[in-house]
């Protein structure tokens, strides 16, 4: 046990090491569609949600009473539809020195028109549009034992749904997206009322290690920039976890990591090699972070 975790170690400290360089960047940029070999993979992960999701510049020509054509382009998938409030311009920025200052700002300009879910029938994926962004959801429903169809599945569906919706938007006006930011998010639920004495933060996060004054509730948030081949920072990692409940009253941590930034170009091909590489940050996080003990529960096998 001694030497696989001393190996664990070492494989996550060197992939750690590595995306702070120019070279692991590259590398992460230029990955293709299927599952990179190096990534940590699990047979039972905690996986919750995904979330994929690109923002662009209001488009010409669109209002709100075209709503319906956008389901259209979408419904035969995507039956259902709900409507929401809108979610406000989000860029992540750097160089905010004073201390507490949050590192992403809204921009609101005109009227705020809403947000639409499109559902599948199972309710268990759903697309999110408004104005000026394009989310995918998939999600645990029910009994929580829907399959989760991997990121190399969603993220070819997100790219034919982007581009479906780029078409439309040109039919309108001559034009293509505008994307300004890109993001994805891996939300986690960890069951801590299962009767087997994993109940403490260190049971299953390396970091957390409160002894014999082990908190009621815990609640904990950082932020690391990721920075292109020049060493400019673009995007954020952003790690979230906080014990809460689950929808049955069973306390869980929840453990969020999101990746956010500006694409290299505006393109959707440049907004979609961001979101792939912010998955591997995301997934080399998760591993980096968790206790061997909680990874032989969601039964690594690399």
């Amino acid at each position: 046990m001694k030497a696989r975790r001393e190996g664990k170690w070492k494989y996550d400290q060197n992939i750690r090491s590595q995306f702070t360089t120019d070279a692991y960047i590259m590398h992460s940029m230029s990955m293709v569609q299927s599952r990179p070999p190096h990534l940590p993979d699990y047979r039972n992960p905690p996986l919750n949600e995904v979330v994929l999701g690109v923002q662009f510049a209001p488009p010409r020509g669109y209002q709100q009473i075209r709503a319906g054509e956008v389901w259209n382009l979408y419904k035969e998938e995507f039956p259902l539809v709900e409507e929401m409030p809108p979610i406000p311009p989000m860029f992540e920025t750097f160089g905010l020195s004073r201390p507490g200052a949050m590192f992403n700002f809204g921009i609101v300009s005109g009227a705020m028109q809403n947000r639409f879910w499109f559902l599948s029938r199972e309710k268990s994926e759903l697309i999110q549009f408004q104005q000026d962004r394009l989310l995918h959801n998939w999600r645990k429903v029910g009994a929580n034992n829907n399959e989760y169809p991997r990121f190399e599945k969603m993220i070819s569906n997100f790219e034919k749904e982007l581009e479906t919706l780029e078409v439309y938007f040109n039919n309108l006006a001559p034009q293509k997206l505008v994307c300004n930011q890109a993001e994805v998010s891996y939300i986690n639920h960890i069951p801590l009322d299962k009767g087997d004495g994993r109940e403490k933060a260190s049971d299953w996060f390396c970091f957390a290690n409160f002894g014999t004054a082990e908190p009621d509730d815990m609640s904990f948030v950082f932020r690391r920039a990721l920075k292109d081949p020049s060493g400019v920072p673009t995007a954020r990692l952003i790690c979230e976890a906080a014990t809460n409940f689950n929808p049955v009253g069973a306390r869980i941590f929840v453990l969020t990591l999101t990746v956010r930034g500006a694409p290299e170009d505006t393109t959707v091909e440049a907004a979609l090699k961001l979101l792939r590489l912010g998955r591997e940050v995301i997934v080399t996080e998760f591993a980096a972070i968790t206790t061997d003990s909680a990874q032989e529960i969601w039964e690594r096998v690399r």
